[in-house]
This record gives structure tokens, sequence and C-alpha cells, in this order.
């Protein structure tokens, strides 16, 4: 899991239940908040607001944002505002930060077929279009979000499965010798990793 349910749970519970205990409307939190009452910024400020009400993660997750608070400085504002002792709400949304970090930054991981053809392979653009369809195998986003070894867990069955679906081979002459795997860690930092097909 990414974000902590935990911290999520606790700091949302703690805003949501303040609101209440304050009787606040979306408007008048946005007021104390120091956003202006003009149309056209209230209506993109009421829909911030709902989603970090609304948001596990508090909308730290989200790209959004406007010109006045980046998403961790909304959620301190709104704390703040609220009332909401710094003591409290600090760590815990340091460490909703801190996933939801891990959660913009990861990268799913790339895996492919390495394929080498016969002396009756005939190169053209259409050929290779095809072979890179059958050679390239896709994983589901949320394994970026995983730990390094749950993913290599994961890739090596996909790499058997597709190693034993397509026989070892590829259309067009291609013989399958093995797969690579690149994991992309940021910063212009990978790790590769080759798996030879006498290896599944």
């Amino acid at each position: 899991m990414t974000i902590s349910s935990q911290s999520t749970t606790t700091l949302q519970s703690i805003i949501l239940k303040r609101i209440e205990q304050k009787t606040l409307s979306h408007h008048e939190i946005l007021t104390l908040m120091g956003y202006h009452n003009h149309p056209k910024t209230t209506d993109k400020a009421i829909n911030r607001l709902q989603t970090v009400l609304s948001s596990p993660a508090l909308g730290l997750t989200n790209k959004t944002y406007d010109f006045k608070y980046a998403a961790s400085e909304f959620v301190e504002k709104l704390c703040s505002v609220l009332g909401i002792d710094k003591t409290v709400y600090q760590p815990l949304l340091t460490e909703l930060e801190r996933d939801a970090s891990h959660s913009l930054n990861a990268i799913t991981p790339i895996f492919y077929a390495d394929i080498t053809f016969n002396e009756d392979f005939r190169p053209s653009f259409n050929s290779y279009m095809a072979v890179d369809r059958f050679k390239r195998i896709s994983l589901d986003d949320e394994v970026r979000l995983l730990p390094r070894q749950k993913q290599l867990d994961i890739i090596n069955e996909r790499i058997t499965a597709h190693y034993k679906a397509m026989q070892g081979k590829i259309p067009f002459s291609g013989v399958i010798k093995g797969y690579k795997v690149v994991f992309n860690n940021g910063r212009d930092d990978e790790a590769r990793l080759y798996i030879a097909h006498h290896q599944l």
C-alpha cells in the first residue's frame, strides 16, 4: 500500500471532525485560507478543497495546484485555520508527504524479449513494428509502487508465461534469447537485469 491508511484516516478524520465542530461551509473555510471571493477563483478553490477532503491522500498525489498554495501548503493552511495544533498534524502530514512522493516518482519497470533472427528474416518497417508488439510485455501501473523484490516476482511470472506462450519464438523467424529488464530509479539512474531463456 502506498499511502499509509492509519495516517490518512487519522488526519482526514481530524480535519473533517473539526469542520463539523465549527460548522464551517467550504466558502467560509476558503475565506479564512485567504482566497478572494471571486466566482472564477472560488469555483477552482472549492473543487480543490473538495478533492483534498475526499482524497485518501489529502490531495497530495494530485498534480493540481493554484498560485496560492502547493499541495502540502494547502493542507497545512487548512489545518491552521481549523485550529488543529501543528504538533498533531505535522507528523501525520510528513508521513503522507513521504508516501505521496514515492507514489508520484515511482516508474513502472520496462521489460521485453531479446530476440535474434535467422537468415530468412527480411527487415522492414512493418516487420519491425510487428516484432515490437510481440516482444514487449506490459505491467499494471500499480506494480511501480511495489517493493523491488515483489516487482521481480511479478516480472519473473510474466516472463515465464510469455516465453511459454510464444514457445520461445517470435513471428518473422525470431528466437527469444532472453529478456531485458530496466528499473528506472529516477535522476537518470537505471538498474538493468538480463534473464536468459535457460534461466526460465
